[in-house]
């Protein structure tokens, strides 16, 4: 997937992530119904104002299987500032409602949110 506003990531997190689909490729494979657990992973971030946060972005699915995967990068300087471009560029366009909330483990370097898909009508859009 490529990765609006700067480069990819600069690593890759476990085997076979490369070939998990992106998460605009996902659906209708998964019942959309169902909650799904987003993660997403702090790969890098800037040292100096501007530089290039680097995230990843991966879907789990009952019995936390993996779904989707998308890496992600952006110019920015803050945590909070890669987890709202994660939701305006990806969870959003793809119709994902989730908490306002980010849940992180003890190191920050990982956040995870349980996301519904929200089912869109053709009266939703008047």
């Amino acid at each position: 997937m490529g990765s609006p506003g700067g480069s990819g990531p600069i690593h890759r997190r476990g085997a076979g992530m490369d070939s998990l689909p992106s998460i605009f490729e996902l659906f209708p494979d998964v019942a959309l119904g169902d909650s799904l657990v987003a993660v997403a992973t702090y790969v890098v971030g800037p040292i100096l104002g501007g530089d290039v946060e680097s995230w990843d972005l991966t879907l789990y699915g009952e019995g936390f299987e993996e779904l989707s995967w998308d890496p992600f990068s952006f110019a920015g300087q803050f945590l909070h500032q890669g987890l709202d471009a994660l939701h305006a560029n990806l969870l959003g366009p793809a119709g994902f409602i989730f908490p306002s909330q980010w849940i992180c483990n003890d190191a920050r370097t990982e956040y995870h949110a349980t996301i519904r898909w929200m089912t869109r009508t053709p009266t939703d859009s008047l």
